[in-house]
């Protein structure tokens, strides 16, 4: 509880107010301090709001203008401990407050309802107990959040997205002998870019060859005594044994059949027949060419690298030792190489080339592996969509490679751990956001009755709020808000009639706007605020503030608002500890006055003047009263004559109406319409009486004149006629 307010120094109006020890102005459960329009009642609201936000920010902008120094203020409350600005114990956040901040922020502003309204009265009507629910769902999803971000950045820290993107590296299924395949598939993708190189070896290759030229050559045989006739010859008669064979050659082929003599000399040859025809065998042209088929043949077989020819693919994509076996090979090829060796040594000799397990056909076999596949290779052409394929094929490999590595299942079970810990906060957001819907849902079905009540039995309202919901996707802050349409005559009114944030509202279609007056909304945010009260389960320990809770209401409605503030409890029947009232009106002084325990209410007021500011000074109610209505008019004489406080002035204006009204034609008012209090029943009534009716009609001073009437946006000329023609009014009256 508030129990006094010692010094106020360099804020707004207060620029040095200061009470050391008057128990006069000390706090009691009820506080009500009557004060006029600029005189410092929102400044001191203010101050209460960064007592209970522990928070001066609030009140750095309404710093005095020309005060030097730091502000200062300095408050008592019921346990004797002083809250000041410049100790650690400015803070009361068990302070409730209901003014135009209120209601501009959580209830309506000028004549929309808007987004930020409904979520704030969400976060109104759901109760201390859902807030900390929802600040433990935020503080969840904060956390989740983070949970995430450690998640992501698992993921972003996977390297090989050339491979393919996280998912498809999840994915990824076992290859058995993925090395292998990736070779394989390497070897391929050469293949197919080099396949006119292949092609080309392979036609000049003998891998590609079946050797029938060599089994052929290999097993034929010549009679070899010939040449040993010639080689004695020439051992015998030749003085240079290396000489050229080729002279006997040509002798042998100039000579005529049966010629008796030597061409070259003329000797008989009866003796050496046998020689010469030695020499005709061997140097005959059958016997020549098989002779050279034979070495040409055995050379060449010998000259063939087994090794050499097999790496000649290799650089090309095409590794022969896939298929072949070249261990086989190279020792059945070492085996032959000796029988050809053999064989040129003696052509008589035969290579043995059609035994099924012979070195040759071992040796054929193991070759003709090959064959299949360069029929395969020869038959292909170079495709660039092929070429893409077998490298899409190869990423595949690579990354089912990565994904089974150390590596790559190390980073699959740190990311399917993060991804259990965020579904496992999920899990837990997911069950206290059912948790928070359904207390929520009760709370505000349980404040739409509650409303409805003040607003028809304690208020006396001729509307009634229905179908408030609440909704909330409970991501972000301003995401949970209540939904809910007015109930007028029976007909719905809903809060708006647009169909998104930046439309124009249609207005010719009924909505909240212009179907509840000034005096209606300002019941609907008292009813709101009275709720919120009720539903408060720690009410007994609240300090409630309310700051000129009425704006244009009639007498009645003042009376409906003085016994609702009076008779505030929670469910509980629980009170609050302190109830502080700011009001400019001396009737709703009176009233509150009339109602409260005089022995737990106290009365205040600011008083002000231009050279000490406001201070705050005890307040007689009757005083007040009875000359409020002529200090009202002088006010208004005054500001019309000297050009000051127009806007306060015309503030004044219907409550002066009003009570000239009320005096004149008492007597042709019946009790009902005394008791409404509103100027326009008051002429209906005396409609033949009232010469100035129209007049009054006519310039709107039936009207409470709020800041966005038509006439508080005239010039300051234009007002200052206004507050003239007035003057005239009462006197006609």
């Amino acid at each position: 509880m508030i129990s006094k307010i010692l010094k106020i120094k360099g804020l707004g109006k207060f620029k040095n107010f200061s009470n050391s020890g008057n128990d006069d102005l000390k706090f009691l459960k009820y506080t009500i301090i009557f004060g006029y329009n600029t005189y410092g009642k929102s400044t001191l609201t203010t101050i209460f709001r960064s007592l209970k936000y522990s928070n001066q920010k609030y009140l750095k902008g309404k710093k005095s203008f020309g005060h030097i120094g730091n502000i200062a203020i300095d408050i008592l409350d019921s346990n004797n401990e002083q809250l000041t600005l410049s100790n650690d114990k400015w803070s009361n956040p068990n302070i409730v407050i209901f003014d135009n901040h209120f209601i501009y922020n959580s209830v309506f502003v000028g004549d929309e309802i808007g987004h930020k309204h409904k979520s704030s009265l969400h976060g109104i009507f759901v109760g201390e107990n859902v807030r900390q629910k929802v600040s433990k769902l935020k503080k969840l999803r904060h956390k989740q959040n983070e949970l995430e971000k450690q998640r992501d950045k698992i993921k972003f820290g996977y390297t090989k997205s050339d491979l393919g993107a996280f998912d498809v590296f999840l994915k990824a299924k076992v290859v058995k002998g993925v090395e292998k395949e990736i070779k394989k598939k390497k070897e391929e993708i050469k293949r197919l870019k080099n396949i006119a190189s292949l092609k080309q070896v392979i036609f000049n290759s003998p891998l590609a060859s079946k050797f029938e030229k060599f089994s052929i050559s290999m097993q034929k045989t010549l009679d070899t005594s010939a040449e040993k006739n010639i080689e004695e010859h020439i051992n015998n008669h030749w003085k240079d044994t290396r000489a050229s064979k080729n002279f006997l050659a040509d002798g042998v082929v100039l000579l005529k059949d049966k010629a008796e003599a030597c061409v070259f000399c003329g000797q008989d040859l009866s003796s050496v027949t046998e020689l010469v025809d030695a020499f005709k065998k061997v140097f005959g042209a059958t016997y020549k060419e098989t002779l050279q088929e034979i070495e040409k043949v055995g050379e060449a077989f010998l000259r063939f690298d087994l090794e050499a020819e097999m790496a000649k693919f290799t650089p090309l994509g095409f590794n022969c030792e896939d298929i072949l076996d070249k261990e086989i090979l190279l020792k059945n090829k070492t085996f032959l190489n000796k029988n050809v060796e053999k064989k040129l040594k003696d052509l008589n000799y035969k290579v043995d080339c059609g035994s099924e397990n012979g070195p040759f056909k071992i040796f054929l076999a193991e070759v003709t592996k090959l064959h299949p596949v360069f029929e395969e290779l020869e038959a292909q052409e170079f495709s660039a969509e092929k070429q893409m394929i077998l490298e899409n094929e190869l990423k595949q490999l690579e990354l089912s490679q990565y994904r089974h590595s150390n590596e790559g299942i190390a980073l699959t079970k740190k990311y399917a751990i993060s991804i259990s810990v965020v579904e496992t906060k999920k899990s837990e957001i997911d069950v206290l956001r059912k948790d928070i819907v359904k207390v929520t849902k009760n709370a505000v079905e349980k404040n739409q009755q509650q409303v409805n009540t003040i607003l028809k039995d304690t208020l006396k309202a001729d509307f009634t709020i229905q179908k408030m919901s609440s909704r909330s996707n409970l991501t972000r802050s301003d995401a949970h808000f209540v939904d809910y349409e007015f109930v007028i005559d029976g007909y719905t009114i809903p809060l708006s009639n647009k169909h998104s944030q930046d439309d124009e509202e249609p207005l010719d279609r009924s909505y909240f706007g212009n179907t509840l007056s000034d005096s209606d909304r300002r019941l609907l945010a008292i009813a709101f605020f009275i709720s919120s009260l009720q539903t408060d389960t720690k009410l007994e320990d609240k300090i409630v503030v309310l700051d000129d809770p009425f704006s244009s209401f009639d007498s009645n409605r003042k009376d409906y608002l003085a016994r609702a503030i009076i008779d505030i409890q929670n469910a509980e029947g629980k009170q609050p500890e302190q109830v502080i009232v700011f009001t400019h009106d001396d009737g709703f002084l009176g009233r509150l006055q009339d109602k409260l325990p005089a022995s737990d209410t106290k009365t205040l007021k600011i008083k002000n003047s231009v050279a000490g500011g406001s201070v705050l000074d005890v307040c007689d109610v009757n005083e007040l009263i009875e000359e409020q209505f002529f200090k009202d008019i002088k006010y208004i004489r005054d500001s019309a004559e000297n050009s000051r406080n127009v806007n306060e002035a015309l503030g004044k204006v219907r409550k002066c109406l009003e009570r000239v009204l009320r005096h004149k034609y008492y007597f042709s008012l019946d009790k009902s319409t005394l008791k409404n209090g509103c100027i326009s029943s008051y002429l209906d009534k005396i409609d033949g009486k009232c010469l100035v009716k129209d007049e009054i009609l006519k310039s709107n001073w039936h009207e409470h004149m709020h800041d966005q009437h038509e006439i508080m946006k005239l010039s300051e000329p234009e007002k200052l006629q206004k507050l003239r023609d007035f003057l005239s009014l009462l006197e006609k009256i």
